[in-house]
């Protein structure tokens, strides 16, 4: 699996980031006005925002599939707001993370899935984006951890819903064996720096900012031991109605 290229646009068609082979000279331009991108992409890239603001929504993604190329991944963002719905959060880990598991398993890895039973049938969350910043925090482990599972050093990677113990807020963790990664990295990985960021960094800004929009946060805390090693991502998410439903 090769890393996802990403391209970030603001409300107003400013990219905002942009990593992959394409990303050169992107940030800080009019996307329509990138002519080193392929057509389709800035055609879908003012569709999306069109799309982003018909529907009054504050984030909207979508890849692109190019002739010869590794998929695009647009995501165009205003100031995000959620949307809450009442949520399977058992059904919503099945089917996001079922194809996720399969290329897991081909490559080695086993991807499980812990739903805990204070968890109830029902939490209210923007769904859209919770599923989407849970499978990107698997993509991301499962990318980082390859070669590892190429040196045949089988890998692990665990999400976990709960509640916390007060009962006010759903936790969803994603954890990893994987090598990890530093600790003056990991104190630099909310740090904006005029969105110009790559990668990872610009995923977990993303995060960040559904954490938030929700009211929670996110904690990530890692290892690089010989023995001990590899990380955890902690979504804290409160949900109107936990205690009670649970």
């Amino acid at each position: 699996m090769q890393p996802v290229s990403q391209i970030v646009i603001g409300a107003d068609g400013t990219v905002l980031a942009a990593t992959g082979p394409l990303a050169s000279g992107l940030v800080d331009q009019r996307l329509e006005e990138c002519k080193s991108l392929p057509l389709e992409i800035r055609e879908s890239g003012q569709a999306l925002l069109r799309q982003l603001r018909a529907r009054g929504d504050r984030m909207a993604s979508q890849s692109v599939a190019l002739d010869g190329r590794d998929p695009v991944q647009l995501i165009a963002i205003g100031a995000l707001a959620v949307r809450r719905t009442a949520t399977d959060m058992r059904a919503l880990l099945a089917s996001k993370l079922d194809v996720m598991s399969a290329q897991a398993l081909a490559a080695d890895m086993t991807l499980g899935v812990v739903v805990t039973d204070e968890v109830p049938a029902v939490v209210s969350v923007d769904s859209e984006k919770v599923a989407w910043a849970i499978t990107t925090l698997v993509g991301s482990a499962l990318r980082y951890m390859q070669s590892r599972s190429r040196r045949g050093q089988r890998g692990t990677i665990t999400v976990r819903a709960s509640v916390e113990a007060a009962g006010s807020q759903l936790v969803v963790e994603v954890r990893d064996d994987g090598p990890g990664i530093p600790a003056d990295t990991v104190r630099r990985l909310f740090k904006r720096d005029g969105l110009n960021v790559r990668g990872t960094g610009l995923a977990l800004l993303l995060i960040s900012d559904i954490c938030a929009a929700h009211g929670g946060t996110v904690e990530v805390l890692s290892n690089t031991g010989p023995s001990d090693h590899g990380t955890v991502v902690r979504l804290f998410l409160p949900t109107p109605g936990v205690r009670e439903l649970a």
